[in-house]
């Protein structure tokens, strides 16, 4: 019983989640796909990511023109896939 509800969990997952977020110049499957629960303001949904397509976001740039592409990216990202600003950082792990 209890591997069956697994099996189905595993099964679904990738059904319920939204479409993946992932890089625009993705050729290649994501070696390294998750699927997320986001709480965003219509509840908790699920969402997949392709983490290594977004690890040049993790920090923070230094130069004040370096941190306003960093932000334009962000918000493109963010209207793209119609995520608010705290759902993307929940789903990129942002420290800021």
């Amino acid at each position: 019983m209890r591997a069956g509800l697994l099996l189905l969990a595993l099964l679904a997952g990738p059904a319920l989640a939204d479409a993946c977020l992932q890089a625009p110049w993705r050729e290649q499957p994501c070696p390294n796909l998750r699927y997320l629960s986001v709480t965003g303001e219509d509840g908790a949904r699920m969402v997949c990511v392709c983490p290594p397509d977004f690890a040049h976001l993790q920090a923070v740039p230094d130069t004040v023109a370096g941190k306003a592409l960093r932000d334009k990216e962000l918000e493109r990202i963010a209207a793209s896939y119609q995520l608010t600003d705290a759902e993307l950082g929940q789903i990129l792990q942002l420290q800021d």
